[in-house]
C-alpha cells in the first residue's frame, strides 16, 4: 500500500512540475517574464569618417613639351634642366636661314592639329549620343519589349569610324565610357600642343628662337635624339596616385583629400579632381608609385590614375616628385551613431535592426539604415537617436513577446587624480552611508 502511495506521488509532483513548468516558458506561455542582458550601452553622436590611405606624388599641374624638327635649325640651347623660365622666355636660338623651314613644319603641325581636333570633338558628340541612345532604347526594351532595328548597325559603324579617324576604341559590350574618357583627354593634349604652336609661330621671324609658352620649369632637354625636344613643367602643383581595380569603385571626383608631406606643418586639404576610367600608361611618376607600395597583383594594368589639386596653391613649397602620403575620405557621417557590427541583426550592409531598450523597460526592435562599416563598428545613417539604450541579446530572438529587461547597474571607478582631490570627510560620510 506504501509502495504504491509513494508511486503515485512522485508521478503526480512530476506532472505539477512538468504542467508548471510548460505554463511558465512554453511557446504559448501568456505568464509575463524577465531577462537579464549584461551587455547595453547608451548611444551618442559623433563624426565618423571612412578614408582610403594613399602614397602619392608632387606633380606638375600641365606639362609643355616643344620639338624642333631639324637638328640644323637649332642653334645653341639657352637653358638646362632646373632652370626657371617665364612665358615668352626664350628657350633656344634658331638659325635664321632655318627659321622659314621650322616655321613652315609648325604651321603644318597646327593645321594637322586643329584637323585632328575637329575630328577628335566630332567622334566626342557621336559617342555621346550613341550612349545616351542606348541608354534610351534600354529602357524602352525594358519597359515595353520593344525592338528597334538598325541600332546595331548604326553604333557598328559608328564604332568603326571613330577607331579609324581618331584611334579611339570602343569597347563591343556597349559601353561607351572608355572611348569618351579617351576623347577627352586626346582633346586635352591637342589643346596643349596647340598652344605650344600658337605661342612659336606667334613670335617674330627677324630673331628666330624657341620659346616658352607658359611660366614653369625645365625639366629635361632631348639635345641628341630628332626631333630635338625641351619639356617644361607648370609651376603649379598637385598630387598624382593611382587605384587599384577594386579601389576604383570607392573613390569619385570632387572626394575631400587630407595631404601629409615632409617640411609642411599639418595636413594639407585637397580634392580629387580627376579618376581615371583608363588603365595608366608607363611614366616615371607611375614607375615611381609602383616602387613606393610594392604592388604585386594579378592584373598588371589594373592601375588608373588620380589627380588630387590643392585647396592652396604649393609654388615652390615642395619639389616636383616628392613623396607625400594622401588619405581620401570615402564616407563621412556627421551627428552619427555606431554600433558594434554584431549588435546589428539581419545585416545586408545597408539596413538592419537593432534593439533598444524602451520607457517601460521592454524591448524594441528598430530598423536602422546603415551608412558604412569601421574598425569592428556599423555606423548609422538613421534609425536610432542619441541618449537611447542599446541592447546585445541574442536570446530575445527566441522570445515570441518583449519581456522585460533587468540589467546591471553601470559602474564607474573613480581615477588616481579624482581620489587624491577628495576630502578625508567624504570618505567616512560614504561609509557611515553603508
Amino acid at each position: 500500500m506504501n509502495r504504491f502511495f509513494f508511486v503515485g506521488l512522485s508521478i503526480a509532483i512530476v506532472a505539477f512540475l512538468t504542467s508548471n513548468f510548460l505554463l511558465l516558458f512554453g511557446e504559448k506561455s501568456i505568464i509575463s517574464k524577465e531577462l537579464y542582458v549584461s551587455e547595453y550601452e547608451q548611444a551618442f553622436t559623433h563624426t565618423y569618417t571612412k578614408a582610403l590611405p594613399k602614397e602619392a606624388l608632387t606633380a606638375p599641374q600641365d606639362t609643355m613639351e616643344i620639338y624642333v624638327q631639324d637638328h640644323e635649325a637649332l642653334e645653341q640651347w639657352l637653358v638646362k634642366e632646373g632652370d626657371a623660365v617665364a612665358a615668352g622666355a626664350e628657350l633656344a636660338r634658331l638659325n635664321e636661314s632655318e627659321s622659314e623651314e621650322q616655321r613652315a613644319v609648325w604651321e603644318s603641325e597646327r593645321t594637322a592639329l586643329q584637323s585632328e581636333r575637329g575630328e577628335v570633338e566630332t567622334s566626342l558628340q557621336e559617342l555621346l549620343q550613341a550612349r545616351s541612345s542606348q541608354n534610351s532604347n534600354f529602357s524602352d526594351n525594358t519597359n515595353n519589349s520593344a525592338t528597334y532595328p538598325g541600332i546595331g548597325d548604326i553604333e557598328e559603324e559608328m564604332r568603326l569610324d571613330v577607331n579609324v579617324s581618331v584611334g579611339v576604341e570602343v569597347p563591343e559590350d556597349g559601353t561607351y565610357a572608355s572611348g569618351i574618357a579617351q576623347a577627352q583627354q586626346r582633346l586635352a593634349s591637342i589643346d596643349s600642343e596647340l598652344a605650344v604652336v600658337e605661342a612659336q609661330l606667334a613670335q617674330s621671324s627677324a630673331n628666330p628662337a624657341l620659346i616658352s609658352p607658359v611660366e614653369g620649369t625645365v625639366a629635361s632637354i632631348n639635345r641628341d635624339t630628332a626631333p630635338l625636344s625641351i619639356e617644361i613643367y607648370n609651376n603649379e602643383r598637385e598630387f598624382v596616385t593611382y587605384l587599384l581595380e577594386d579601389e576604383w569603385h570607392d573613390v569619385e571626383q570632387a572626394d575631400r583629400v587630407m595631404i601629409q608631406a615632409p617640411g609642411i606643418e599639418g595636413a594639407i586639404p585637397g580634392t580629387v579632381t580627376n579618376v581615371s576610367e583608363i588603365p595608366a600608361e608607363e611614366s616615371k611618376w607611375f614607375q615611381a608609385y609602383r616602387e613606393l607600395g610594392r604592388i604585386d597583383q594579378n592584373n598588371p594594368i589594373a592601375f588608373y590614375e588620380v589627380r588630387i589639386t590643392p585647396e592652396t596653391p604649393l609654388k615652390d613649397t615642395m619639389p616636383f616628385g616628392s613623396n607625400v602620403n594622401a588619405s581620401i575620405t570615402l564616407n563621412e557621417a556627421q551627428d552619427a551613431i555606431a554600433l558594434r557590427d554584431k549588435w546589428i541583426y539581419n545585416n545586408n550592409d545597408t539596413t538592419g535592426t537593432a534593439y533598444v531598450l524602451n520607457i517601460d523597460g521592454r524591448p524594441n526592435a528598430v530598423p536602422v539604415e546603415i551608412a558604412f562599416a569601421q574598425h569592428g563598428r556599423t555606423i548609422l545613417a538613421g534609425g536610432m537617436e542619441a541618449g537611447e539604450l542599446t541592447i546585445n541579446e541574442e536570446k530575445l530572438h527566441d522570445y515570441p513577446g518583449r519581456p522585460r529587461l533587468f540589467m546591471p547597474f553601470p559602474s564607474r571607478q573613480p581615477d588616481y587624480s579624482y581620489a587624491k582631490n577628495t576630502e578625508w570627510r567624504a570618505y567616512v560620510e560614504y561609509l557611515l552611508a553603508r
